[in-house]
């Protein structure tokens, strides 16, 4: 008994191995960097610092209670947005449990742990499905295969930084577990184990790890090509199709949380198409040598020296069945050639071909590679061809890409080292024990050190290219000091600005407009970029124009300012500014006014429901320098020939003395002189497709003088167009008496839940009760328990009719597509018990018959 222990601790053994390990190497790697947590240099690179780690902040928030959102409504961000897209798209359901085990203020740490496990699944995962292809190996090789493919260079150069991906590095090696599984064993358990492991990583990253059930489907058939004789084609097929009915359950399981998060997808915030560019061939073999470096441009293709040579000597060998080396040979060929075919590159992406990064399936060809080497060590390298053919082609291949941008100085190092300690451990393969193991020994430590600086030096060499966001501070803790002060909801909101992050109402707390994310609804977008929002990312972040109008509407009472003074580098400490403003619940009359006013200003007046601004022609002034023209729809602004640049000019215009003159030029490149703050940028020459992926906010530039003149300094160095009416005179006492109305129509209470409003009125007539929350398909409101109708709109906000001596109202947000999930889900729920009674009765019938 002590013996059948012992050997299945000994076959289990190989897995946490791995998992550990590649952990290890990962912690290593950041311990060389000096990166947090190991030094000051900060990790949260790119969308790991302005999106990752909100969005586990807000999830956290949310688990323990201190957020008044839940999983299907985000109250802190765009004045109120959908949450579940962004739970399937950056937090997922595998790891994102480890937020509740770290303080608050140390949530940076939590997402170093989520990476960590991650790609110590990974590499467990990988390393035991290994092990479950082909048993008989060394155990070593399987150990550091799975290291090889859980630190691979698609995980460390894309992935580390998009947290959430890594699961369908994960996904990828279990469901070729469990499909083997299927194949092997007629077994009722895997039949019904198998779809619930499936739900969870759907649900995890349905993007990355659709990818990686594609990559499984790939296995499956190598596998079933690869059989000998021995093995019919019915119990290939049938076997095949119990593996396809298991993962299609698993899905089907997964269906509540997939159906909404595909409508919430479709109904985004679209990007321009692209078209998918292939890149050279050596480009792309390039990346296959540990320590290369391509971060959205070239496909993550390493693993490890060693692996590498392992995967090019499967044709070679010898030992390995004639029909298996050219099946997995093709297959892994093939699946190389699929990154650089337009039609399979559309499939591997859902048919949505992203903006950056092309190459997000490359894990599975990584994976590719570490099962064929493994396959081709545990049959044993017993010839010289089997050794040499893939010393050549490596070194060629070392030699050849030597100048290509990709490759690092750690690749010059690293490869040829390896190589060298990896053929010294095959000459040894027939030494004394002591030798041989001493050989073992130094080959592992060395993948073990390779695999490190390697990932060392990709990060090293991406943070050259992307920038990376500090952790949690003192300036965090001030300012979510300040937004817990002003805590007022749901009376009125807090804003805690952007001055971290453009997702701040997330990671640091409150109820802002500030938000980003690529689910965002184009719905939101249009409506906030319409009131005068700036834009990055082709609409999907949005930048506060602190409009006192816009403040109003939304009941945005108080926002965290962080004033930075001309030609001061230094920002000052961070300090609270209140308003006056409407509360979030109104009763406005029942029929809705609206602006005739242009642009931003007409929309944010109609949102309010009053006057506030006067919209007045604009010219130009007679400048030798500058032309203003107005033709076309707006403002050309073009600079004389012979012109010094930058040029600056003055645009003319009248308002009412004493009223605060507004700017609203969105793709305007150039600067605006502003009063008590100098020059302020409008759009950097260098912004990214103005008026497509960037756009400035509108900006308050000063008042009207007591004679109502305006001129508007602008600067700019090549010709630039403006809308036709940029300028806005804004009355701030015509302000305060709307809101002072507003204030009065009030409702009774207002009560607000996770993804719902609840409100009580005070009966009296007809009207429209409006909520300061953009209006998006998934509201459903009823009056005084009637039937839930969709909301009206009153200038994009959701706004509900009642009648006369109405007393309640109750809105409530449920995701499109939400009831057809919960069907699809319960409809694969119904089958698997119904296939678990069938297996049963059968199980019963067949014993009675032996019997």
């Amino acid at each position: 008994m002590r013996r059948g222990f012992a050997a299945r601790i000994g076959h289990h053994w190989p897995g946490p191995t791995a998992a550990v390990a590649a952990g290890l190497t990962f912690v290593a790697s950041g311990i060389i960097r000096g990166t947090y947590p190991f030094g000051d240099g900060p990790r949260s690179t790119n969308d790991l610092g302005q999106q990752f780690v909100p969005m586990y902040a807000h999830f956290r928030d949310m688990l323990t209670g201190q957020d008044v959102g839940d999983l299907l409504f985000n109250w802190s961000s765009g004045f109120g947005v959908p949450f579940l897209g962004d739970f399937m798209a950056y937090v997922g359901s595998t790891l994102s449990w480890i937020t509740v085990l770290f303080p608050r203020n140390h949530i940076d740490l939590a997402l170093f742990m989520v990476d960590v496990l991650a790609i110590g699944l990974a590499a467990g995962a990988m390393t035991s499905y290994l092990r479950r292809l082909r048993l008989h190996g060394p155990v070593w090789v399987a150990v550091l295969a799975g290291v090889s493919y859980g630190a691979c260079g698609w995980a460390i150069d894309d992935a580390a930084y998009m947290s959430v991906w890594l699961n369908g590095l994960v996904a990828f090696p279990v469901i070729c577990l469990l499909c083997e599984w299927i194949l092997r064993r007629r077994s009722m358990v895997s039949l019904l184990v198998t779809p619930f492991v499936i739900a969870l990583l759907w649900t995890s990253h349905f993007y990355t790890v659709y990818m990686a059930t594609i990559g499984a489907a790939i296995v499956v058939i190598a596998r079933i090509l690869g059989y000998d004789a021995t093995v019919s084609w019915r119990d290939r097929l049938t076997g095949a199709a119990r593996c396809i009915v298991a993962v299609g359950a698993g899905i089907g399981l997964a269906a509540p949380l997939l159906l909404p998060t595909f409508r919430a997808v479709r109904a985004a915030r679209p990007s321009p198409d692209v078209t998918f560019q292939p890149i050279d061939t050596i480009h792309l073999l390039a990346r296959l040598l540990p320590g290369s470096e391509g971060v959205g441009s070239t496909p993550g293709l390493a693993v490890g020296t060693v692996m590498l040579l392992l995967a090019v000597s499967f044709p070679f060998n010898r030992a390995i069945p004639g029909r298996e080396r050219i099946v997995w040979t093709a297959t892994v060929v093939l699946t190389v050639l699929s990154l650089q075919v337009r039609i399979t590159h559309e499939v591997w992406h859902g048919f949505d071909t992203p903006n950056g990064s092309p190459y997000r399936q490359a894990f599975i060809v990584a994976g590719l590679l570490v099962i064929v080497g493994w396959m081709s060590a545990a049959a044993g390298l017993r010839t010289l061809l089997a050794v040499a053919a893939p010393i050549g082609a490596v070194l060629l291949l070392y030699l050849v890409t030597w100048n290509v941008r990709t490759t690092t100085t750690t690749t010059h190092v690293v490869v040829p080292l390896l190589a060298v300690i990896a053929v010294g451990a095959w000459l040894t393969s027939r030494r004394p024990d002591w030798v041989r193991r001493g050989a073992v020994a130094l080959l592992v430590g060395a993948v073990l050190v390779e695999v490190s600086v390697s990932s060392a030096a990709i990060d090293a060499q991406r943070s050259k290219i992307l920038s990376a966001k500090p952790p949690w501070g003192e300036e965090h803790d001030a300012i979510r000091s300040l937004v817990r002060s002003a805590e007022d909801w749901p009376t009125q909101r807090v804003a805690p600005g952007a001055e971290q992050t453009v997702n701040d109402p997330m990671l640091i707390g409150g109820q802002g407009p500030q938000y980003y994310s690529s689910t965002i609804p184009d719905t939101v977008s249009k409506q906030l970029l319409g009131l005068g929002f700036g834009y990055s990312s082709y609409g999907r972040a949005t930048i506060d124009p602190q409009n006192p109008v816009v403040d109003a509407v939304f009941a945005l009472g108080a926002r965290v300012v962080v004033d930075r003074p001309t030609g001061n580098d230094v920002p000052s400490a961070p300090r609270l500014e209140r308003y006056d403003v409407s509360p979030l619940v109104t009763v406005r009359p029942a029929k809705a006014w609206s602006s005739k006013d242009p642009g931003p200003f007409g929309l944010q007046e109609s949102a309010l429901g009053a006057d506030v601004y006067t919209v007045p022609k604009v010219k130009g002034e007679k400048d030798p320098d500058a032309a203003v023209t107005d033709r076309r729809g707006g403002l050309s602004i073009v600079p004389a020939a012979g012109a010094g640049l930058p040029v600056e000019t003055r645009l003319l215009t009248t308002c009412t003395p004493g009223s605060e003159v507004w700017f609203a030029a969105p793709n305007f490149i150039g600067e605006v002189l502003v009063d008590g703050r100098g020059w302020v940028t409008n759009l950097n020459p260098k912004a990214k497709s103005p008026g497509v992926y960037s756009g400035a906010p509108m900006l308050r530039v000063g008042s009207a003088g007591a004679d109502g003149a305006v001129a508007v300094t602008v600067r700019l160095a090549a010709r630039t167009k403006l809308p036709t009416s940029p300028i806005g005179c804004l009355h701030r006492d015509q302000l305060t008496a709307a809101v002072e109305r507003l204030g009065t129509s009030k409702a009774a209470a207002v009560s607000v839940g996770g993804h719902s409003v609840d409100i009580r009125l005070t009966p009296g007539a007809a009207g429209a009760v409006v909520i300061g929350v953009i209006r998006i398909e998934g509201w459903r409101c009823s009056v005084d328990g009637g039937t839930a109708r969709t909301p009206s709109s009153r200038a994009g906000l959701v706004a509900v009719p009642v009648p006369a001596g109405a007393n309640e109202v109750s809105c409530s947000y449920r995701p499109a597509g939400a009831r057809m999930g919960l069907a699809v889900g319960a409809a694969a729920l119904l089958g698997l018990v119904l296939v678990a009674l069938a297996l049963v009765l059968l199980r019963r019938r067949s014993a009675r018959s032996a019997g």
